[in-house]
């Protein structure tokens, strides 16, 4: 395998990111990113480690619309957990159904941080609107269980309906090839949509090179937000 840059240039780590290079300007002239600059023009090139760091240090995921469909990539499990709880924990606030899927251990840490988090989450599982299960083996038979669950869900009137996948850490994340997984993360976004329901999926980022990232990050429909102070003139 071909030895992967430790430094990316600009359109690399706005790829990276999710974001456009003009928030990264902003972002690095502000000091809110760290950047190197290089040549007789100070080009800006980004360290992978610094770019891991920034995604956690912006805490839990922007608030995802109807069918959003988020990839959080985490270098901890203190950091997948605290995603993981925010995320479910804003959907049951909200009166929906959520749905946690991940190996029994990870399980349980997410669940010991939502309960701290939101106290009446305990009251939620016992009530049907949060769900937990491990990730199938194979892709199709993890997708029909998605469409059999988001299908009964609907039918017993969830209003939102939200996802929470630890991909890496699961079965489907590793007995699968990566070109795989990202088949089944288009197949997932479209029946996502179909139903109408708001996904974060997770991945460990060191688990991933750059360039593995920036392609799982492409085929999910969000990653970080840009909020209007972003992208203001």
């Amino acid at each position: 395998m071909a030895h992967e840059p430790e430094l990316l240039d600009i359109a690399q780590a706005a790829v990276f990111l999710h974001v456009s290079q003009m928030s990264l300007r902003r972002w690095t002239n502000s000091g809110r990113l760290p950047c190197f600059r290089v040549g007789g023009r100070r080009e800006r090139r980004f360290r992978r480690a610094d770019l891991l760091a920034f995604l956690e240090r912006t805490g839990e995921p922007a608030p995802a619309p109807p069918a959003g469909h988020l990839c959080g990539l985490y270098t901890s499990g203190a950091a997948r957990e605290r995603q993981a709880a925010a995320f479910l924990a804003k959907g049951l606030e909200a009166g929906g159904t959520c749905f946690l899927a991940a190996e029994p251990t990870v399980r349980e840490r997410v669940l010991a941080r939502l309960a701290r988090d939101w106290p009446a989450a305990p009251a939620a599982a016992r009530s049907g609107r949060l769900v937990v299960s491990r990730y199938a083996r194979l892709p199709a038979a993890q997708l029909e269980y998605w469409e059999a669950g988001f299908a009964d869900a609907r039918r017993a009137g969830a209003g939102e309906l939200r996802v929470v996948g630890d991909i890496s850490g699961e079965r489907l994340g590793r007995h699968r090839s990566f070109g795989d997984l990202l088949v089944y993360e288009r197949d997932y976004g479209a029946l996502a949509r179909r139903f109408g329901v708001a996904t974060l999926c997770l991945y460990d980022a060191r688990r991933l090179s750059g360039v593995q990232a920036a392609r799982m990050l492409q085929v999910h429909t969000d990653m970080l937000r840009e909020t209007p102070a972003d992208v203001s003139p």
